[in-house]
């Protein structure tokens, strides 16, 4: 049975508990987390895979040192959806409770 998606905008998903700090560019949200050690980014992206995995959802992560950056957005539709919100949430508590913040532009 196909996954049925609900399309969220761009202040729709930045909107949502805990995404303010993650922008949406063109039919993909993205947020960078400064790890502050590769060990630190190994151990978050392990979590997101983890994550990921269970939600049957997959994002593009990168992995260098001192940062992690992830890309969500849903294949099937083109667009960001109601899933990325959800694994963006999934993702953000799991920086924050291995205190990885999200890194400033600027």
């Amino acid at each position: 049975m196909a996954r049925s998606y609900q399309t969220v905008t761009a202040e729709e998903f930045t909107a949502a508990e805990g995404l303010a700090e993650w922008r949406v560019e063109g039919a993909q949200a993205t947020v960078r987390f400064r790890t502050g050690s590769f060990a630190t980014g190994l151990a978050l992206v392990n979590e997101i895979g983890r994550l990921a995995e269970e939600a049957n959802h997959h994002p593009d992560v990168t992995l260098r040192y001192p940062e992690v950056e992830v890309w969500l957005g849903t294949h099937d539709t083109g667009t960001v959806t109601d899933a990325d919100v959800a694994l963006a949430q999934q993702i953000a508590a799991a920086a924050r409770a291995m205190d990885v913040p999200v890194a400033v532009e600027g």
